[in-house]
């Protein structure tokens, strides 16, 4: 490091320092001169959004954010390679399980339950150490040209029938290991593993997520697996959903394929600036705070009751899908040993 980055990192530490018995003026308030600093976030969430949650956090509170930003895994392997010596304060995830095992590592300090209180409930983690604060549901991209919604499958586990062979898409990004986790925890691993190859077998594994929904939409594929946000993300830039050949489809049913996978946010237990990095929590499941920041920056779905997205998604209210534990799907190693074994990765 050099010299004018250890002055400017001691000096942030002494404000910080200051900070710490300083008065609050609320997860929102903009009042908090005494809490002013710098937390450092490691990101695996998109960049832009990560960047839009960091400014606005600083705009009301006064405590700016270093983000470093990369994918779930590569930061997650950081953090757990650098252990007590990590620099992170906060820590973003795109998915679940990432952030779970982090939690299974004891590596995440625990969330104060007042904060814990304010998302849907239906997300929160059983342990208790992160907070969820926006979701993705999977869906099913489809060609109205192609196949009519009505001939999608209601089942991601139909798709190992070979009558399907050829006919759609899917890339194994992070939300399909987790679908993969998912599918470990409740029909087990050789079920799971003869899914995989089954998916292998009959489907076009595309790499990525955007890739599957252009594919879709250019004709390539009948439908294709994915998360919903691509495709709002693309008629966002073609001008609107009428511009659009494709559409999605939410299986509002209780199969995996409809799953809706929460993103998360923790304290890392080594932080030094654990009451800013608290406030950051705090400030991200604020109706008035991060989660309007989700809403306007985002096609994710916002998680706390009362705020709804800019973008025209359906409300998570008339959605189903699977009720379970999110910190369930922190067996990460175990989705990534069948989907080597199976040979999609």
């Amino acid at each position: 490091m050099s010299t004018a980055k250890k002055l400017a990192a001691l000096v942030a530490a002494v404000v910080v320092g200051a900070g710490l018995g300083a008065c609050s003026s609320g997860p929102g308030g903009a009042g908090s001169g005494g809490d002013a600093g710098t937390l450092t976030m490691y990101s695996g969430q998109h960049e832009e959004l990560a960047e839009a949650l960091a400014a606005g956090f600083e705009k009301q509170t006064g405590i700016h954010i270093d983000v470093r930003a990369g994918k779930d895994a590569e930061m997650v392997g950081q953090i757990i390679e650098e252990g007590q010596r990590s620099k992170a304060d906060v820590v973003l995830t795109e998915e679940p399980g990432p952030i779970g095992e982090l939690d299974s590592r004891g590596l995440l300090a625990a969330v104060p339950a007042e904060i814990l209180e304010v998302p849907d409930h239906r997300f929160v983690p059983s342990t208790g150490n992160w907070l969820p604060w926006a979701a993705r549901s999977r869906v099913l991209f489809y060609n109205p040209d192609l196949i009519a919604e009505s001939d999608l499958p209601a089942s991601i586990l139909d798709l190992a029938d070979s009558k399907w062979s050829g006919q759609f898409a899917y890339a194994p990004s992070g939300a399909f290991k987790s679908t993969t986790a998912y599918l470990i925890n409740t029909i087990g691993d050789q079920a799971t593993l003869e899914w995989l190859a089954a998916i292998k077998a009959n489907g076009v594994n595309e790499q990525k997520n955007g890739k599957v929904r252009d594919s879709v939409e250019a004709g390539q594929h009948a439908f294709g697996l994915s998360n919903h946000y691509y495709w709002y993300i693309l008629a966002r830039d073609k001008g609107g959903q009428q511009n659009l050949t494709s559409r999605v489809a939410y299986l509002n049913n209780d199969d995996a394929g409809a799953l809706m996978l929460a993103s998360g946010a923790g304290v890392l237990a080594s932080s030094q600036h654990q009451k800013q990095a608290r406030r950051f929590l705090s400030w991200l499941a604020d109706r008035d705070g991060g989660q309007r920041v989700v809403a306007e920056a985002s096609p994710q779905f916002p998680l706390t009751p009362g705020v709804d997205s800019d973008y025209p998604l359906p409300s998570l209210a008339d959605l189903t899908f699977p009720d379970f534990d999110q910190s369930s799907l922190q067996n990460v190693d175990d989705a990534n040993a069948l989907l080597m074994q199976s040979g999609i990765i």
